[in-house]
């Protein structure tokens, strides 16, 4: 029987370096990069906490196995541009069978609460009480799982901002956490997007989990391949800075007027040029929130627009 093999390669940089590395990273992988900060599980209704000096960790995937020169060749790269200073310790290999992968998940993951949104791992038991709303995951290759700081935001926004009936976009869907979330909450219909292959699998999984296929349509591609499907009462884009600020145009034109958009996964040094974007693109950035370096910006179209 043949197996997917992927080369997993983890970075460990300096925080203020995180995003900055990941893009190199992504760029020299072809595949997307998660960056996990320090986080120090207390227990199942504990929450954690985030030692914010604390290096950062990246981890991205080449598919396939690879050779000793193809991995001293992506070292080097990273090297060359500019991220040698960021890097703390040595440049970790490992090769994952794409089978193990949930496996490997099942370590530390366990059920999880954001307001009143319960998120349960398919593996963990959990006896639902009076007020949750539920969110089955499994969350295979791609990222999102609810316990990283940014998302956790936006599931909090979600509950803040989503109307009744509303119609909803998750932009970089990653496992469809926060696309789920929206349903549970009320929404009419949410389409969710990655231009990530194993994303999308995993978002299409997690959909049929949840048994939302009648009101989650899951797409792979960027934002011109939902584009035509809106205007969108609210928009979830859980991302990085760049993809945002690349994306703030767009992400206007299709966001109904008097609307927000929650842009997430952007670190602290890059806040000044998210907001910028966004109020070039013609958004009014009215709140960000933050945990630790993390921080998550709610965007306005004026409704005059």
């Amino acid at each position: 029987m043949n197996e997917s093999i992927w080369s997993q390669v983890t970075v460990r940089v300096q925080p203020d370096a995180a995003e900055f590395v990941a893009d190199l990273l992504s760029e020299l992988t072809g595949s997307g990069v998660s960056i996990e900060p320090p986080i120090e599980a207390l227990g199942p209704d504990e929450g954690y906490t985030i030692d914010e000096s604390a290096p950062m960790v990246l981890r991205g995937y080449v598919y396939g196995a690879t050779s000793r020169a193809k991995r001293d060749a992506i070292r080097r790269r990273l090297q060359a541009g500019g991220a040698a200073g960021s890097i703390v310790g040595l440049i970790g290999w490992r090769d994952v069978r794409e089978e193990d992968w949930a496996e490997a998940w099942k370590e530390y993951y366990d059920v999880d609460r954001v307001g009143n949104v319960v998120i349960r791992p398919e593996w963990r038991e959990y006896e639902q009480q009076p007020g949750d709303i539920m969110v089955h995951l499994d969350p295979g290759m791609a990222f999102g799982t609810g316990q990283h700081p940014t998302t956790r935001m936006c599931l909090q926004l979600t509950q803040e901002f989503l109307r009744p009936d509303d119609y909803v976009l998750d932009l970089g869907c990653g496992s469809a956490i926060l696309a789920i979330a929206a349903i549970a909450l009320g929404a009419k219909a949410c389409v969710a997007n990655d231009t990530e292959e194993q994303a999308v699998k995993a978002s299409i999984a997690n959909v049929k989990l949840n048994d939302m296929q009648d009101t989650i349509k899951v797409l792979e591609g960027s934002i011109d391949v939902v584009a035509d499907l809106g205007p969108y009462d609210l928009m979830q884009a859980n991302i990085n800075a760049n993809t945002i600020i690349a994306l703030c145009p767009e992400m206007f034109r299709i966001l109904k007027p008097g609307r927000e958009t929650f842009c997430g996964g952007v670190i602290r040094e890059r806040e000044p040029e998210v907001r910028g974007a966004l109020e070039a693109a013609g958004f009014v950035v009215e709140r960000v929130m933050q945990e630790g370096e993390w921080r998550t910006l709610v965007a306005r179209k004026p409704s005059s627009k």
